[in-house]
């Protein structure tokens, strides 16, 4: 996928992996919409991207004022769209892709970074907590590929037969486990199922489902003491493969990609 004009909706987009993930889609010449359940976030969120694309524009780098309009502080905004958004609530989803599509006029891809984290060991954990982390980590995931998948299939594709990406945001939880943390990884195991069922469902249609899965990141979901010491990714590492999954070559659709820290000790 040519980023340049296309639109990704990005969920989680106020902070962390998602905010990162948008400024990388702005500055490969993208249209972002954020959704995020916090108003004061997704302000600061797009005044944040604003002001660095106005930046790039003015000392002549990719990004918001490069390419489909003038440069300038008039400019700077018009490829961000922020809807307030709590994906666990099918309605609200539901509007959010309508809001992306009647601003930018299709979906071109979704990214899932919307998550949450609660910790503690079985025994300890409460129900409320695990039901947390299924809604957000799961079936938000779900309504919100659900959402995507309906108007991607019912949007021409582009030049290379593709009408949409998906682009889940996953962890190595999912996949080993992370004592006193079974909820969450629960949900993110359940994640790489629903992807790998909906990734047959949906490939013959021109829409591509991807895995990203990042090993632990520098996020305030993850500014913990006894997480201190370990290495961490930062969020625009994770941006940057989310990136290179969206511009690889549409006849190659990486199911999976693991991002881990290059260092250890």
């Amino acid at each position: 996928m040519n980023l340049q004009g296309t639109t990704v909706v990005v969920t989680g987009g106020s902070r962390g992996i998602g905010l990162e993930v948008a400024r990388a889609v702005l500055a490969a010449g993208g249209r972002v919409v954020l959704a995020a359940r916090g108003e004061p976030g997704l302000a600061a969120a797009r005044r944040s991207l604003a002001q660095a694309s106005r930046e790039n524009a003015a000392t002549g780098g990719t990004g918001l004022g490069s390419g489909l309009e003038p440069p300038g502080p008039a400019s700077a905004g018009e490829r961000i769209l922020t809807v307030p958004t709590d994906v666990t609530e099918e309605g609200q989803v539901a509007g959010l892709f309508t809001a992306a599509v009647d601003r930018f006029g299709r979906v071109d891809a979704l990214v899932n970074a919307a998550g949450v984290l609660t910790r503690g060991g079985v025994t300890e954990t409460k129900l409320e907590d695990w039901q947390t982390n299924l809604a957000v980590n799961l079936t938000g995931v779900f309504l919100c590929s659900r959402e995507a998948v309906r108007r991607m299939v019912a949007q021409p594709p582009a030049e290379d037969g593709v009408r949409g990406h998906l682009v889940q945001i996953v962890s190595g939880a999912g996949v080993h486990g992370w004592p006193g943390h079974a909820a969450y990884s629960a949900a993110k195991h359940g994640v790489m199922g629903f992807s790998a069922s909906l990734r047959d469902e949906v490939r013959e249609q021109g829409v591509l489902v991807s895995d990203v899965l990042p090993g632990m990141t520098a996020t305030a979901m993850t500014d913990l003491p006894d997480f201190a010491s370990r290495n961490k990714l930062a969020p625009e590492d994770v941006a940057q493969a989310v990136l290179a999954v969206l511009e690889a070559p549409a006849r190659a659709m990486l199911t999976r990609v693991d991002v881990r820290h290059r260092l250890t000790g």
